[in-house]
């Protein structure tokens, strides 16, 4: 596992970047640059082989390769091992994962392995209904997703000890600029819901 970090590591709070199947592309970078005024030391972790980065347009061999190698399941694993390594420095360890980074931070969030999590458009979570974060958690949902029904997912999760759900009127990638469905509005909404949810100030 490759990991990049931005910050002095001067802070009492880290906050992890889990990435999508691309790996750390512009997206995830540019994610750690916005969190830059904030008062936190920001990691973005690569759990792809040698931190290899797929090209957007390579999005069906991104995923393929991803579900043989690391999978959901070993990423959220090897995500538990990163943010215990950072235990031993920061009061506080967060979490914001996008996609299948989103479905490995919920399965962390389940391990104990994070004080609070935002899950961006984390589409397998509805495969991990059974998982009870043991910290605050917030999922972000695009309403138009075309493999699932995201209102469903929430409704199910609805009540849910420490879960936080929202939908926007969106579809998959939203807050990606690169994304075809990009929407700087709702993407702007959810940043500060995030950044709120989190705690984190400037």
């Amino acid at each position: 596992m490759t990991s990049r970090s931005l910050g002095d590591r001067s802070h009492d709070t880290a906050v992890v970047v889990a990435h999508e199947i691309y790996g750390v592309n512009d997206h995830i970078i540019g994610v750690a640059r916005m969190l830059r005024p904030y008062r936190c030391d920001v990691f973005t972790p690569s759990f792809l082989p040698s931190g290899f980065v797929y090209p957007r347009e390579d999005e069906r061999q991104a995923y393929r390769e991803f579900m043989r190698t690391p999978g959901v399941m070993s990423m959220s694993q090897a995500l538990v091992q990163f943010t215990g390594g950072l235990r031993e420095r920061y009061r506080r360890v967060l979490c914001i994962g996008f996609s299948v980074g989103a479905t490995s931070a919920w399965l962390a969030s389940g391990a104990g392995a994070v004080d609070k999590t935002v899950c961006f458009y984390g589409s397998r979570i509805r495969d991990h209904l059974d998982v009870q974060p043991a910290a605050p958690c917030l999922v972000v949902f695009a309403a138009q997703e075309p493999s699932f029904s995201a209102p469903a997912v929430a409704e199910k999760l609805a009540g849910r000890r420490d879960v936080v759900t929202e939908i926007y009127p969106c579809r998959h990638g939203f807050c990606d600029p690169g994304s075809p469905h990009y929407s700087a509005e709702h993407a702007h909404q959810a940043w500060e819901s995030a950044t709120r949810f989190l705690g984190l100030s400037r």
